[in-house]
């Protein structure tokens, strides 16, 4: 999670920031407390729009708090990173000198949502994508085999219906 830059609160006069700047992170901290609690009382899932959403049931004022009153107060941060449903899975990092494992073809079909594809090719990352490249350039290779193969065995057979006919 990248810093936050401070607030104006260390350049700002010591009466606002104690009659302003503190209510407010404290109620953001309240509110997320109290979120995360009903949440899970709920056994519902725990993310940053779910909290501000139940803040927002929660808040007298109906006002809620926003994603970013979240993870710009570090306490309310903190206490909504240790309750969250998802965790960040650490990948292992990959070594560039072993082989890869080849990636099956998956059929691609004519149909498909192609703004939905490139969203999914965004989240990727570039070393899965240089993979799933050299898939397709290896399967684009085998299918232009097949099909200059196929093309071949068409060319003699047609060759050998045209031979068959002069000889009747």
């Amino acid at each position: 999670m990248p810093q936050i830059s401070p607030s104006n609160e260390s350049t700002a006069p010591i009466w606002l920031a104690e009659q302003v700047y503190l209510p407010k992170r404290q109620r953001t901290i309240d509110l997320v407390h109290q979120s995360v609690e009903a949440l899970r009382r709920e056994k519902a899932r725990i993310s940053l729009a779910s909290i501000a959403a139940k803040s927002r049931e929660l808040d007298p004022t109906s006002a809620g708090i926003s994603e970013s009153a979240i993870l710009t107060n570090e306490a309310a941060r903190v206490y909504y990173e240790q309750h969250r449903s998802w965790k960040r899975q650490r990948q292992p990092p990959t070594s560039s000198q072993k082989p890869k494992q080849r990636i099956p073809a998956n059929t691609v079909k004519l149909t498909r949502d192609e703004v939905r594809t490139r969203q999914r090719y965004q989240r990727l990352s570039k070393a899965v994508l240089v993979d799933r490249l050299l898939a397709a350039e290896c399967s684009a290779a085998e299918l232009e085999q097949r099909w200059l193969s196929h093309q071949d065995d068409a060319l003699c057979w047609r060759l050998r219906a045209e031979a068959a006919e002069k000889r009747l």
